[in-house]
Parts: structure tokens; sequence; C-alpha cells
């Protein structure tokens, strides 16, 4: 390697520390919902774990599969490396190797350019371009899109030189950081191989053992994914046929590779050589029809996000034209026709300048256009990060002292921001019903939103979010209540520090629990909200006939059939009087909502916020059905908050239910120390049902004196079984499906993929 080389590479390395350094003076270079919520707040808590390979976690969505959370570096490096240093907080780690895979990315673009005989100054403007790409937006918001290109380039340059064993490993670390676009990444391995050297035969083996090795993390998930349904955009099969001119799959977007004009011409200039045309061709078909994105997502959406993935073959096309200097003014013309935006239309400008230069035996104008690409990714990303106020509150030493210094015996949630404390959790005895995660429980989350109607706050539903609904906080066990305000209906004020009260409620649900009062699954299924809501606080609901009965509380006082039309242009407040008894009542309001506008639409009604995505978001949450269930000590009126927009309000209904209704008696199971999920011991004087609020996956085992019982579900989404009347023993245990099964066929091909690289190594 000449100097120039480590030159070019060392300022390839830097560029990107210093724009994290630059950004941290100011701020945190993260992001809001999907950053603090989940990567930050996850690989603390698997730190806190202390466990490599868990089956379930106890803390997160009130006990479930440790694999509902794999996605987010479970097994990743630098998660891995965090356990060894518990006192550095953890986003140290996250945004330090995420910086370092994103520098390493533009090392790696320039040598496996320089190894197919590009000239070195080629070789760092296509660099520049790569390592400046608006796709590494992501890089401090939804960090796994982006950590699996290094692997990518890597394994380009193996093929290059013939050392196609080692890319196991990468498919491997690939499958640690993102399982979801790895099988993306193998098509594209597996075209540049056939377009570089017209076979694919000697790569397969070596994909095939990386599959293999990274069996324990995608096996049990993937079994946990097609067991979870979510709820995506409805995809027309048609409109996938038809070509999107807007190129966003490519040219500035931060949801796609996000290079500049500069790349799109290349792929038409590209089409002028016999050794690039038929990969410049499939590239243009691949960014204008979202087919391929459909294909490349797996057939779950035709997002354009997974394009980012052709970042390097867009590459190698603009580095082969700026080598081989011929330009096609034809070619130039039909490349420029698809640029209509405003945005693309001034890029072409400025590409046609540097054309014209460069075309004029100018070569310098190399390192003149390569500040266009810094200067787009600085001005679309620089305002883009964490406000330092923002981390400090989910990060809140007040919360932390609050959990260290209580006994805290259930449950607990935290309505302080609910959407980006869904996953903070700030010591290990804190127990959530709570969690943010793509395969979260489809029954949970169904018995939260669709049943018990817990209101949804998030524009996307998969976000299980703390709620003042008293039945969820009561049926899930939830003793301890961390928030601001203290005027919550069973809870007492006993400890608070700063801004923060630690509420307290002995009189929820037990975890695990007896009781005789059920109520078939057939006859709850009839009645309608909000008769089911008391109905099922009073009535365990069991798949099979009873003879119990339950006549619902509930009573409609005000029922408006008028629709009210909303038209904003910010945000309202209103206060509407209470002229009806509301003395420790539960109050439930709900109304259909129709929007008018593309923007999403939330109303909180005393501090309980409800949103409807907008209209063509990638989650919808379909919420045009707002519920509101309200439990305050004091009430005396509603205080409404409506957000800007224009959209319709009809079929308000107002209906209240005493509050002693909801004070039903149950038989606790006397909890035992155990290493198991639960053990504990009971006795009841009537054959019934053993209950819990642990939601239902299959994995769960529960033994009642050593015998091996039925698993069934009760309350529609939780585990229990039947038991006899007497005196019982009660152990409840979990183990992740598949899970063995990964790690033997982890194990198994880490032994013949160490076998494997050993003799090619030495043949060579």
């Amino acid at each position: 390697m000449k100097k120039r080389d480590t030159f070019y590479i060392t300022i390839l390395f830097i560029l990107p520390i210093l724009f994290v350094l630059c950004v941290s003076t100011y701020s945190m270079y993260g992001s809001k919902l999907d950053w603090l919520s989940q990567h930050i707040s996850l690989a603390d808590y698997f730190r806190q774990t202390q466990q490599l390979l868990p089956d379930s976690f106890e803390n997160l969505q009130g006990q479930t599969n440790a694999f509902s959370f794999s996605y987010y570096g479970l097994l990743r490096p630098d998660v891995l490396v965090s356990y060894l240093f518990p006192n550095i907080p953890i986003h140290f780690f996250i945004i330090g190797y995420a910086t370092l895979l994103w520098s390493s990315t533009g090392g790696l673009c320039y040598c496996w350019l320089r190894n197919k005989g590009y000239k070195d100054s080629i070789c760092f403007f296509s660099s520049i371009c790569c390592i400046c790409a608006n796709c590494f937006f992501q890089s401090h918001q939804q960090i796994m899109f982006i950590e699996i290109l290094p692997f990518l380039f890597l394994s380009m340059i193996l093929v290059d030189k013939n050392k196609r064993q080692w890319i196991s490993l990468c498919v491997c670390m690939a499958l640690f950081h993102n399982y979801f676009y790895t099988p993306g990444m193998i098509l594209i391995l597996l075209l540049y191989d056939y377009d570089q050297n017209h076979t694919i035969k000697d790569i397969l083996i070596p994909i095939l053992i990386g599959i293999g090795m990274a069996t324990i993390l995608w096996l049990p998930t993937g079994y946990l994914i097609l067991n979870n349904h979510k709820s995506v955009v409805q995809t027309n099969l048609f409109n996938l046929l038809i070509p999107n001119f807007t190129l966003k799959g490519l040219v500035y977007d931060s949801y796609g590779c996000g290079l500049t004009v500069i790349s799109w011409i290349a792929l038409f200039q590209g089409i002028q050589f016999e050794k690039t045309r038929k990969l410049s061709i499939l590239l243009i078909l691949m960014f204008v029809f979202p087919m391929f994105s459909y294909i490349l997502n797996g057939t779950l959406y035709a997002r354009t996000k997974i394009l980012v993935l052709c970042l390097p073959l867009v590459l190698m096309i603009l580095s082969y034209w700026l080598q081989e200097r011929k330009l096609n003014k034809g070619l130039l013309v039909l490349a420029g026709l698809f640029l209509c935006t405003k945005t693309t239309l001034l890029g072409l400008l400025i590409s046609l300048v540097f054309i014209g230069y460069y075309f004029m035996d100018k070569k310098e104008c190399l390192m003149m256009y390569a500040l266009v690409p810094m200067i787009v990714f600085t001005g679309f990303n620089y305002n883009q990060c964490l406000d330092l106020k923002l981390y400090n509150s989910m990060y809140s030493k007040d919360k932390q002292k609050l959990m260290q210094r209580n006994d805290l015996n259930q449950r607990t949630a935290d309505l302080d921001q609910v959407g980006y404390s869904v996953n903070r959790i700030y010591d290990p005895k804190e127990m959530k019903a709570s969690s943010y995660t793509s395969t979260s429980n489809s029954l949970y989350n169904t018995f939260i939103y669709d049943i018990i109607k817990s209101p949804i706050s998030q524009s996307n539903r998969t976000i299980i979010t703390d709620s003042e609904n008293y039945l969820y906080l009561s049926m899930m066990g939830i003793q301890n209540v961390l928030h601001k305000d203290s005027n919550l209906y069973g809870y007492k004020e006993v400890d608070s520090k700063g801004k923060y009260k630690l509420l307290k409620n002995k009189n929820v649900f037990p975890i695990v629990y007896v009781t005789s009062d059920t109520l078939s699954e057939s006859k709850f299924d009839k009645l309608f909200y909000p008769y089911n809501l008391d109905t099922i606080y009073n009535r365990t609901i069991v798949n099979g006939k009873t003879s119990n009965e339950y006549a619902s509380k509930m009573k409609l006082i005000k029922n408006l059939d008028q629709s009210i039309l909303i038209q904003n242009k910010k945000k309202t407040k209103k206060i509407i009087p209470i002229n009806f008894d509301a003395k420790n009542k539960l109050i439930c309001i709900d109304f259909d909502i129709k929007n008018y506008t593309n923007k999403k639409v939330f109303i909180s009604i005393n501090g309980m916020k409800n949103t409807l995505s907008k209209k063509h978001s990638v989650y919808p949450n379909g919420n045009k059905h707002f519920t509101y269930i309200l439990s305050k000590k004091e009430l005396k009126q509603f205080d409404v908050t409506l957000s800007k927009g224009k959209y319709k309000i009809s079929n308000i209904r107002v209906y209240t239910c005493d509050m002693n209704v909801f004070n039903r008696v149950v038989t606790k199971v006397k909890p035992l120390k155990t290493a198991s999920i639960y053990k504990g011991k009971v006795t009841t004087s009537k054959d019934g049902y053993l209950v819990t609020s642990y939601p239902y996956e299959k994995g769960y085992e529960i033994y009642m004196d050593g015998k091996k019982q039925n698993v069934e579900i009760v309350n529609k989404a939780f585990v229990g079984c039947k038991i006899k009347k007497g005196s019982h023993t009660i152990t409840i245990q979990f183990h992740a499906p598949f899970k063995n099964a990964g790690l033997g066929i982890s194990v198994l091909s880490i032994m013949i993929g160490g076998f494997w690289i050993w003799k090619k190594s030495k043949n060579l």
C-alpha cells in the first residue's frame, strides 16, 4: 500500500468521527423514539441482566421471550463488550461502535475499489460519496440498517481476493447486526459474484455456514415472528409494477442510499460499457420499480430503505465510468429526464458542471465535487440529533433512586413520557408490563388495545405503553406507579424525589392467583365495549363451559349523536366542565374520528392521549375509535388537548361505573424463592383456574405438585391452567422455543466453518 493510500484511508476514517464530535458539542448523537426507547434502553437492560442467552426477560412486557428483543443487539459486539464495563453509560458503546463501523465503511470501500484497479483519486472520491451518503443518517437513529454495510464491503473484497471461505464470518456477523437485511445482503453478494466471475457455486457453502453459525439468533427469533402478526400498510401488488421516478431509494433521501445525482448519471453512463451494462440496467430498474424493494424486504412492504444494500454496486459503476472517462451525451440526456424535482434539478446542474470540467482533463475537480456530498449530508443531518435534556430526563437519577430505595414487590409503571420510557429499566427489581419491540406478543397487544381499551398514544401500535387505565394497572399487577401527579385512584404516594412521585396500590391483582369466578369465552365474545370491561375484571375468561354469569354495571350517561368538525391551525386546549357525579367513578369516553389530512391526529383528555397515525404510515395503528378510561381521585373537568389538522369527531359517548365494582377478591399464590419463572404454594376450597398475567406464548410449562399441566390461554391473552381444590405447589417455567436447537446448529456450524476455513486457507 502506498503512502497516498494510507493518507486517503486515514482521512476517510477520521471524517465520520469529526462529524460525531462536532454534533456532540451541543446534543447527543442519537434520535428520539427508536434510538432512545429501543436501542439504548434495551442494550442497557441486556447489560443489567448479565445473561448472554436468556430464555426470557421478566422486566419487560409482563415476562416475555428474550428473543422478542434480539433485534436490538442481543449478541452484538458493542453490547457484549459493555457487559465488562457496567459503570460506563451505555450510550458511549452504542455511539462509539456505530461511528467505528461508519468510519470503517469508508476505508473498506476505498480498499475494495483500489484492489479492483481504480486510481487512488477515483477511489477516494467514491469513498467520500459513500461515507457522506445520507443513509448514514441511520447510524444515529435505526443503527442496524447501516451496521450491516461494512460486512457487505468486506465480503466483496473477499470475493475479489478469492478468499470466499471467510465470507461465512461476514454473513454470521451481518445476521447478528441485522437479520432482517441479511437475506438482501446475500442476494446482492450473489449478484456481485455472478457479475464479476459468472458463477455463484463457490460462495454458496460459506454463506450457508455463516447462516448456520448465527442460527442461535435467527431461528428462535424467526419462530417468534411467524407466530406474531405485525400490522403494516397493505401493499397493492399492481402498484409495485408502476415505475416511481422520485428516486428516493438512490438520491438524497435518508431512507435509501442517499447519494447525489452523479450516481444516477453514472448508472446510465454504465450502459455504454459491456462490463457494466447488465448491472447498470438492473440497478436502474431496482431504483425505479417498487417490486424490487418489495422482494428484498421479504414481501413485508416496498420501502426503499432496503436499497442501501445496492450502495457498493452503484459506487463501483461510478468508479468505472470515471476511470474510463467516456461520456455518452444521449445517455446523459436520458438520465436528466428522470430528474424532475427541485432538489434533483439543482443536483443535475451541479453534476453537469462537474462532468464538463472533468471531461476537459481537469481531474482535480474530483476533489471539488467531493465537497458536494459532504455539504448535502451535513445540511440534511446536522440538526437531527437528540436533545440532551430529553436524554437526561429518561436517565433521571431521581427516578433511579426512587426505584432503588423502595420495595417494589410486583410490577411498576412509568407514566412520565410513556413513549420514551417504555423499555427503560432503572433497577433489576423493577418489572414492567410495557414494551416496544417489532416482535411484540400479538395476543397481549390485542388484550391491551382492543379488549381493555388502553389508549393508543403512539402512531405505531406495536408500542405497548403504560397508561392510567385502571384495568391495565390492576390486571397486570402494577402496584407501583412513577408519576409527576398523585391524583390516581387507588394509589397513595409513598415516596418522592425531585419532581417525581412513587405511588403504590396493594389492592391490584397478584401476578399469579387462583379463582373459581370464570366466564366462558363464547359468552364474553358476545359483549360489546364498554360492557366487557368490568366483566373481564370480575370474571376470568376461559375456553370452555362455565355456570357463572355476570351482569355489567356500566351505565351510559351521555350520548351525543352530532358530529364536530375540528379545523385547527395549531394545537389547542379546551376545558369542559363535568355536569354529572364523577366521585369514585370509572369514566369511559369514546368517539369515532375521521381524518381529512395526511397528518397524524391526537387528542388528550386529562393527560390520556389517543393518536391516529397519518394516512400513509408504514405501520398504521388503525385507531379510528378513540377510548379514554379515567380513574382520577378527583375529577371536576375534562382538560382536552386537540392537535392541529382537519378531522371530524362523531358518536361521542360517556359511560360511568362505580369504582367499588373493581374490588374483586382472588386467592393469592404465596411465592417461594426459585430459579424458575415462578414458584409458590396455594390452598383453594374449590376447583377453578390458576391465572397469571404472563402473556401467553409457546414455551410455558406449569407444574402442579411436580406434575405437568395443560397450559391454557385465560383472559384472552395470558397463561393459566385448571386447578383442583386442595393445597398445591405451583411451578411455572419458560423455555424459548428452538433456542436449544439453534444453539446446537450454531456450535456444529462453527466447528464445520472452522475446519472449512483452515482447509481452504491451507490450500491457498
